[in-house]
């Protein structure tokens, strides 16, 4: 699991007819779950993926969305593509059992060990997969390109897509900033403070506005939260801002300020949609995707019209095709209204809650926690709300979501034994003031 998680960016087959790393990723993927379980199976440790008690009904509303996925699937007219996914996507019935399955992985078979080396881990792979990003802004990517990407003039490295690249951008650099603010050694300091930079600048080269939102609102998180309220990391932190808004200067003067550009038309279209003045290319034409897309909600609303199917639900007649200019419409650009449609309003609920239920069990640990337990827990909340807010502009896909469905499963880990070592400790105390009382 410690392994497969911090090399699942770089697990890649470069070669053949058009190669897709997505159906490379889905497949080493399929392997490891069913590696795992086989593992599981014969070696009969079911008992060490039961709950703790405490978090049985986060696991119940786990089994709860993927009984909702099946029911979606078995009613959906397109079978196949619910199954298996749409060709390039792969994100159907099959794939979302495996991040499941990651996220048990990572709760109930990862010990605390491989949880601390994990995040170090992402944080030294991000730093190769950044290097290959900015490499392929200034086109001296050496990798094959697939069919969609040969002359695309951006970055999305081992992702298929810049959105995707993005994402994975906000999870790597939210995951790593709290290991740089508690790394004593000289040497593991400077290597998290490049890997943010390096990050940070193939987040720029991405073009993803989503993902700039994101990582923004995970710093902002991190800094009321953590840094305010402790004076030594002050100077820590302020040598990464400056740092970074230094590079967005220089990357920024370098490109003739396309990036501010990029930078303030999220405020400039959002200003445009909150008055009415909207023409629906905003946000890359996303407005106008989910206004065609909330009518589908009602129509879709108990079962959805099946995993990763969207495309099939979606109208794309010829209003749409001119108004985006033939582009078919294969996704709702929003995770949230994807899964409302394809899989129904109730798995969007359950799946809200279950998301909210992880994050109430790390905001009590975080009250118990001390020192950098406290910080590290910090940070993957912070992680978990950036790409939560990312997922607004963006949808789940294969090279990123179990990487996310794993730290969820860590933080959950975490914040349970956080919280179970302060009631045993309670324990102690009370059992101790008892003996004390009665002598």
């Amino acid at each position: 699991m410690y392994w497969f998680i911090i090399l699942f960016p770089l697990l890649i087959y470069p070669w053949g007819f058009d190669p897709y790393y997505t159906s490379t990723k889905t497949g080493y993927l399929y392997a490891f779950v069913l590696g795992t379980w086989l593992y599981i199976l014969f070696k009969r440790k079911f008992k060490t993926l039961k709950p703790d008690k405490g978090d049985s009904t986060i696991v119940v509303l786990l089994l709860l969305f993927l009984t909702l996925i099946e029911l979606s699937t078995a009613f959906s007219p397109n079978k196949y593509t619910s199954v298996y996914g749409l060709i390039d996507r792969k994100e159907g019935l099959i794939s979302y059992f495996c991040y499941f399955s990651v996220f048990l992985f990572s709760y109930r078979l990862m010990d605390k060990e491989k949880i601390n080396k994990m995040i170090p881990g992402v944080a030294i792979v991000s730093m190769i997969v950044s290097i290959y990003g900015i490499l392929q802004h200034y086109q001296l990517d050496f990798l094959p390109r697939n069919s969609a990407m040969r002359n695309y003039g951006g970055t999305y490295t081992f992702f298929d897509n810049p959105n995707f690249f993005g994402s994975y951008l906000v999870l790597a650099i939210l995951i790593t900033l709290p290991i740089y603010l508690i790394a004593s050694n000289k040497k593991y300091q400077t290597l998290y403070f490049i890997s943010l930079c390096l990050a940070f600048v193939a987040l720029i080269f991405s073009n993803t506005r989503s993902g700039y939102v994101g990582v923004f609102v995970g710093f902002v998180f991190i800094t009321l939260f953590v840094v305010l309220k402790r004076k030594l990391l002050w100077k820590r932190w302020g040598t990464l801002a400056a740092s970074m808004m230094v590079l967005l200067f220089l990357v920024n003067m370098s490109e003739q300020g396309h990036y501010t550009q990029r930078i303030n038309s999220v405020v400039k279209e959002s200003y445009t949609v909150a008055t009415n003045q909207s023409t629906g290319h905003e946000g890359s034409s996303r407005f106008y995707i989910w206004k065609k897309s909330l009518p589908l909600v009602k129509e879709y609303f108990w079962i959805g019209s099946g995993p990763d199917s969207f495309e099939f639900a979606f109208p794309n007649d010829e209003e749409t095709k001119g108004f985006l200019g033939g582009k078919v419409v294969d996704k709702a650009h929003n995770e949230y209204l994807q899964i409302a449609i394809t899989l129904g309003v109730p798995a969007l609920l359950i799946y809200l809650s279950f998301l909210l239920l992880i994050f109430r069990r790390a905001v009590q640990a975080v009250k118990l926690a001390e020192g950098n337990e406290k910080i590290l827990l910090y940070g993957v909340m912070a992680t978990i709300m950036g790409y939560v807010v990312q997922a607004f502009f963006n949808i789940s896909t294969v090279p990123v979501a179990p990487i996310f469905w794993s730290i969820l499963g860590i933080t959950l880990a975490k914040s349970t034994a956080i919280i179970n070592r302060a009631k045993c400790q309670n324990g102690e105390i009370n059992q101790q003031e008892t003996e004390s009382q009665s002598a």
